[in-house]
């Protein structure tokens, strides 16, 4: 899965104060922690993606093992009690259910390439990117109740911030059409060229950008953005 990660990221938590456990910002690199990993490896050549038995594959033992996933997860959420130490355990669970719905969200998406542990030689994946379109219309689904529910959840501060949340989304809408749907397409009518495809270092440091970028958008945004406190009051 691509931008349907950031679906997840969107939790806000029950509230009484102004603050919720976390940022949305610290939220959209969270659902990414585990891509980020993935991006360093491939920069020192250890993951990438290639062709296995004729299908595009990712080669993610490491990364996105569930072993490692999981360990990553739990690494995280301690992390982020460590940064922001008020943030307390309710940070630390949420912090670290963002880190491994990737792995959860990966797994409906990804061909056969998600291994139990590193070493593994069995792997899994349900392969929804088989179907592109349909893949192409889970992920943004996904993406568009997370953002729907977010600006609904949230009041403008000026008018430009009415309108970038869905700027944003429709740039996240683009990546994830050329990223991911039309090389799922070219694959179905014989023209993709694995050639074509990014690998190491190119392949790590554009992803880094984009999920950097991604965050330091909606930190932006959010920032323009203020809760209806009200919304969140105990009962």
């Amino acid at each position: 899965m691509f931008m349907g990660h950031y679906a997840p990221a969107v939790w806000l938590g029950r509230r009484e104060k102004k603050e919720a456990p976390i940022k949305l910002w610290e939220a959209f690199l969270a659902v990414q922690v585990i891509d980020i990993v993935f991006c360093i490896l491939a920069i020192f050549g250890l993951e990438g993606s290639l062709i296995e038995n004729g299908e595009p594959i990712f080669n993610i033992p490491w990364s996105h093992s569930l072993l490692t996933s999981i360990l990553v997860s739990g690494f995280a959420g301690l992390a982020f009690m460590w940064w922001k130490k008020p943030s307390g355990w309710k940070a630390f669970w949420v912090i670290s259910s963002l880190v491994f719905s990737h792995w959860l969200l990966d797994f409906v998406v990804h061909r056969p390439d998600l291994p139990l542990y590193p070493s593994a030689e069995e792997a899994y994946g349900l392969g929804f990117w088989n179907f592109p379109w349909l893949a192409y219309v889970l992920e943004i689904g996904l993406l568009f109740i997370g953002f729907l529910y977010w600006v609904r959840a949230t009041v403008p501060r000026r008018k430009l911030y009415k309108i970038a949340p869905w700027v944003l989304f429709i740039l996240m809408c683009g990546m994830q059409f050329v990223v991911i749907t039309l090389p799922g397409l070219q694959f179905q009518n014989g023209t993709f060229d694995p050639a074509s495809q990014p690998q190491g270092v190119s392949l790590g440091i554009s992803g880094l950008i984009t999920f950097f970028a991604l965050s330091v958008a909606i930190h932006w945004i959010e920032a323009g953005r203020d809760f209806k406190v009200d919304q969140f009051s105990s009962t």
